[in-house]
């Protein structure tokens, strides 16, 4: 897939200020020598000097000061363009690339799965939470068990139904996550993004776990309900924040190999930009142009953004 043209003008622009760049720089450490050569012209014992003296060495070193100033005007001004353009080329290579890269586009299924899963988190812990009250409902049905009567056997099949029920829903919840780790290792393996990982689900296949409970002498099963319910509501209790922590870390190591691949490949097209793309052409001139180009034309952008917000309707005028 060939380059745009607006990305083979961003690269031409940018290799004109690594040339401007390294043409400043060039003159400001013979500047430096210049200046060196001129204060060792000074007057020695500077009243005993004749007034011609002071004048030429006066002169001399303001002409280098001069010179200096707009060198480093110079380099300011670049500095300011860079900013804009660099910033602009990262946003428009990002985008080249996830539709020329087989990486980028393999970067964007893996961002998709973990922000699914990180969505669907929430739900699991919500479940959780129904989880835990629904088996300290079963366990008043094992008070029998720790001295209080047993329950209406009535009351036990509601509660027990209800427990599984709930199991189900979790445990759908819980495949449908397992599903999206899956989908996220499936298209990270092989990659630069093998590594990215989401943590494992710290509960899951409830509805086994619950048909084995109703199975379970009460003396038994009150001390398995008590743990699992005390397992729930801890894993709520951190509010998934670490199950969050991890979906955010691994969307931060999608975003820093997709970085390195981004630079990898823009310093390749800078260095064909720098070989093709340029010709000789005057300071001045690229400055002056890059600046109303990007900086200059980025502040009237924005100005005109304030503009249209504190009066919605002028356009219509």
């Amino acid at each position: 897939m060939s380059l745009p043209d607006d990305v083979i003008s961003l690269l031409r622009d940018e290799a004109y200020l690594d040339l401007c760049r390294n043409a400043l720089k060039d003159a400001l450490e013979r500047l430096i020598e210049e200046k060196q050569q001129v204060t060792e012209t000074r007057p020695p014992f500077g009243i005993l000097a004749t007034k011609k003296q002071r004048d030429e060495f006066e002169a001399s070193m303001q002409t280098v000061l001069d010179t200096e100033a707009a060198i480093e005007g110079r380099l300011t001004k670049l500095e300011a363009i860079e900013n804009w353009l660099k910033s602009a080329i990262r946003e428009r290579l990002r985008t080249y690339l996830r539709e020329a890269s087989e990486n980028y586009r393999r970067s964007g299924k893996i961002a998709e799965a973990i922000r699914a899963w990180d969505r669907l988190i929430e739900h699991y812990g919500e479940q959780l939470l129904a989880l835990a009250r629904n088996i300290k409902n079963v366990s008043a049905s094992f008070a029998g068990a720790s001295g209080g009567g047993r329950s209406a056997f009535g009351d036990r099949a509601q509660a027990f139904a209800e427990l599984r029920m709930g199991a189900d829903s979790l445990d759908r919840t819980a495949l449908q996550l397992e599903s999206l780790s899956r989908t996220m290792a499936m298209f990270a393996a092989n990659s630069a993004y093998k590594d990215v990982r989401l943590p494992e689900l710290p509960i899951k296949g409830i509805v086994n776990w619950v048909d084995q409970l109703a199975l379970q002498h009460d003396r038994d099963a009150l001390p398995a309900a008590q743990e699992m319910e005390s397992d729930a509501r801890a894993v709520v209790a951190r509010k998934l924040t670490e199950y969050h922590v991890n979906a955010a870390a691994a969307l931060k190591d999608l975003v820093t190999i997709e970085d390195q691949e981004l630079e990898s490949y823009w310093e390749v097209l800078r260095a064909h930009a720098l070989a093709h793309y340029v010709q000789e052409r005057d300071v001045d001139d690229v400055l002056n142009e890059l600046n109303e180009r990007y900086v200059v034309a980025n502040i009237e952008r924005r100005q005109r953004a304030i503009e249209n917000q504190a009066d919605p309707y002028g356009h219509e005028r």
